[in-house]
């Protein structure tokens, strides 16, 4: 592989890195906001009585407002945000990979340093429970 074909290389790869960072921000900046939504419907049906017009909420579809039952509101809204939390995984395990090739690449120890240790996986609820017990 010559000069020219190598630095092109990690260019895109950079590029692609880039690209990923500002992706995981937009996704990081809608879960915030879906999250912020999600809290006024929870006190919104909390203080609402049942089968009456206040049980019912207006949603922005895209251009539109739609009239919906809260329940129905609440769930699309918690579905919509387990969407954006598998999206955001799926983002960082991509930038993980590609971080550490690009540390390969470029042959620099400190990153590949850094790569290696953003492969580290958190405890989980049960996993950290598991180790209490013992």
């Amino acid at each position: 592989m010559d000069v020219v074909e190598y630095q092109a290389k990690v260019e895109a790869l950079a590029e692609d890195i880039l690209t990923d960072k500002q992706l995981a921000i937009d996704y990081d900046r809608k879960r915030q906001e879906n999250r912020e939504a999600l809290r006024i419907l929870r006190e919104q049906s909390q203080k609402a009585k049942p089968n009456s017009t206040q049980s019912t909420t207006a949603v922005n579809m895209g251009d539109f407002f739609i009239q919906l039952p809260l329940p129905k509101a609440l769930k699309m809204m918690e579905d919509a945000q387990s969407e954006l939390d598998k999206a955001i995984d799926d983002v960082r395990q991509r930038l993980k990979a590609k971080v550490k090739l690009l540390g390969e690449l470029e042959g620099d120890e400190r990153l590949a340093s850094v790569a290696k240790a953003m492969d580290l996986k958190s405890v989980s609820g049960q996993e950290l429970y598991g180790i209490s017990r013992k």
